[in-house]
């Protein structure tokens, strides 16, 4: 621009240099231009993918997180972020590629899973595997990657197992106090308002023989609650 308010106006036309110099100018103003839309265009693209992929962080971040906290079970269980990171990109690289991102991101939350999974196991004491697969059984199903129905008193219920004391335990004989304490609780679950009723009149030998079996969660439940086996509580 100084070049061009200082030139003669006379001669200006024959001011070779300054045309050139103009030109090269314009030409690299039109290049930042494009360079800057195509900037734009590529955030926008990695914005989108960093949505998406989200889930994919989500998921190696909840596995992390479950780790760590399995000390709390037995102090021997120590997990680095380093050994962690190791076999999360592991995972990643043995995931099929497709060529639509979300049958991707559907595929490397599954393989990280498995592969975090079937790594920790090995690890554990066999006394404590289930409780690493109910912990991440029940983190899925919190986060709706695994579609269950249940209720919040249920699923309640099932980890904490309330007791009541306000009924006297009529089935002492077989049936020891704190499980039948925790039956009261049950009774206020819908679907269990009559559990209570069978198990102490309507057939309280039936469920003897079941409890006094040698695994009985093996078995299935006396009457009609043998379609629990296809429920998840």
């Amino acid at each position: 621009m100084q070049q061009l308010s200082d030139a003669d106006p006379d001669t200006i036309l024959q001011n070779t240099a300054l045309i050139v110099s103009l030109e090269v100018t314009k030409k690299t103003s039109t290049e930042i231009k494009e360079q800057q839309l195509i900037a734009v265009e590529t955030e926008k693209k990695i914005n989108f993918a960093r949505e998406i992929y989200r889930r994919v962080a989500a998921e190696g971040a909840m596995l992390y997180f479950m780790l760590i906290k399995l000390c709390v079970v037995d102090h021997m269980y120590q997990y680095s972020l380093e050994s962690f990171t190791t076999f999360f990109f592991k995972a990643i690289d043995k995931t099929e590629t497709f060529e639509e991102e979300e049958p991707r991101v559907l595929a490397l939350r599954e393989v990280i899973r498995m592969t975090i999974y079937q790594w920790v196991l090995r690890g554990l004491f066999v006394r404590h595997a289930l409780i690493f697969r109910c912990q991440l059984t029940f983190r899925l199903m919190s986060k709706k990657i695994m579609h269950v129905d249940y209720t919040d008193k249920e699923m309640s219920y099932l980890i904490n197992c309330p007791t009541s004391t306000s009924t006297v335990n009529p089935l002492k004989e077989w049936l020891p106090d704190l499980a039948w304490y925790g039956l009261q609780k049950l009774n206020e679950i819908e679907g269990f308002e009559n559990f209570v009723q069978q198990v102490e009149k309507e057939a309280p030998n039936r469920f003897k023989d079941w409890y006094n079996e040698l695994a009985p969660e093996d078995e299935k439940l006396p009457l009609e609650w043998k379609k629990l086996d296809q429920m998840p509580f």
